[in-house]
């Protein structure tokens, strides 16, 4: 049965995420969580995405060598995930842009509901993976707009970061839990003997792993 590394930021309480995700599993799949201290937090601009980059990348790039079967980044923004990607033959799959296309899967469009801390990084990744058609809108968690959001804004709801702790479910909206949903779908991957492109995420043609690591811990 697979062995699933999950990497889950330190500044995140994603405890009722990761026991949702071990309850969604497959018997016999063994859910590892490993804590990873992003060097600046809440990450909120572009040196805190790229900074957060290294960290995962760094917690990240052993799965193989440890026996993992596949590697999931707990981390709405999907930190780390392309660079993974090159480093690892194993499926690394981002919290982040599953969520949101597994919402399409059962809808037409989504709102995102986030916290303070994903609301931007939340609105890059839609930008970034050409969802702003789909996206009928983000919100934060404590607006009037996300309660409303449920019902009029969109057909299915992604609760990005720890906002799933926040918002309470609907019998109407389905609602896509980003860290069970990555989970199910690494679970899916290893199941099918897929995982990503080598042409869209190339080996580097030298491994930088000693640096990569001085780099995130400095």
């Amino acid at each position: 049965m697979p062995r699933i590394l999950v990497l889950v930021p330190e500044d995140v309480d994603l405890a009722g995420e990761i026991e949702a995700a071990r309850s969604a599993a497959d018997p016999g799949t063994e859910i590892v969580t490993r804590n990873v201290p992003l060097a600046s937090v809440p990450p909120v601009s572009a040196q805190d995405w790229a900074l957060a980059d290294l960290a995962m990348m760094a917690a990240g790039q052993t799965a193989m060598e440890e026996g993992f079967d596949a590697l999931v980044v707990a981390d709405f923004g999907d930190y780390g995930v392309s660079a993974l990607r090159s480093l690892l033959a194993i499926p690394v799959v981002g919290a982040g842009k599953t969520a949101m296309l597994h919402a399409l899967t059962l809808a037409g469009s989504f709102t995102v509901l986030a916290t303070s801390r994903d609301i931007e990084r939340a609105r890059r990744l839609v930008h970034d993976n050409a969802l702003h058609r789909q996206c009928a809108g983000l919100h934060e968690v404590g607006n009037a707009e996300a309660v409303a959001a449920h019902s009029a804004n969109a057909e299915a709801v992604v609760l990005a970061g720890g906002a799933a702790d926040l918002v309470k479910g609907s019998a109407h909206v389905p609602l896509s839990r980003p860290v069970p949903v990555a989970v199910k779908m690494a679970e899916s991957f290893v199941g099918l003997g897929l995982t990503h492109s080598r042409q869209g995420y190339p080996e580097p043609e030298k491994r930088k792993a000693d640096l990569i690591r001085a780099i995130s811990d400095a």
